[in-house]
């Protein structure tokens, strides 16, 4: 399984003081049917926690997520900056992911290097 995070989630997990292991262990949760809220068209929103503080008080990570194959990292957001996504950025998400869900293999490798994505291993 390849998990990328691109570079405006790098940043944002930086900030937040999110690790590469913290981003591991949300994919082995949405690998054990564990997702907290499923967005659809790949879409899914999983708590990551933060810290000493519980994952109900940390962030939500917006991730496109193709079970046992591909997860993309798209956006990080704490819970006390903003209960949920907006429409608008639901439907910007949404159409980022059918772009996503349209590449093959190839292609989203060749995006990720373009992009300067970092590659995790499960």
């Amino acid at each position: 399984m390849d998990i990328h995070i691109p570079k405006s989630f790098q940043r944002e997990a930086k900030k937040a003081g999110i690790s590469d292991e913290d981003c591991r262990a949300v994919i082995e949760k949405a690998e054990r049917g564990l997702i907290d809220a499923d967005l659809g068209g790949r879409l899914i929103k999983q708590r990551i926690p933060r810290g000493a503080l519980s994952a109900a008080r940390g962030s939500r990570a917006v991730v496109f997520y193709r079970r046992g194959k591909l997860a993309v990292f798209l956006h990080l957001f704490s819970k006390s900056a903003k209960a949920n996504l907006t429409d608008s950025e639901s439907a910007e998400y949404l159409e980022l992911a059918r772009f996503l869900d349209r590449l093959t293999d190839a292609e989203l490798h060749a995006l990720g290097e373009q992009r300067g994505w970092r590659k995790i291993e499960l």
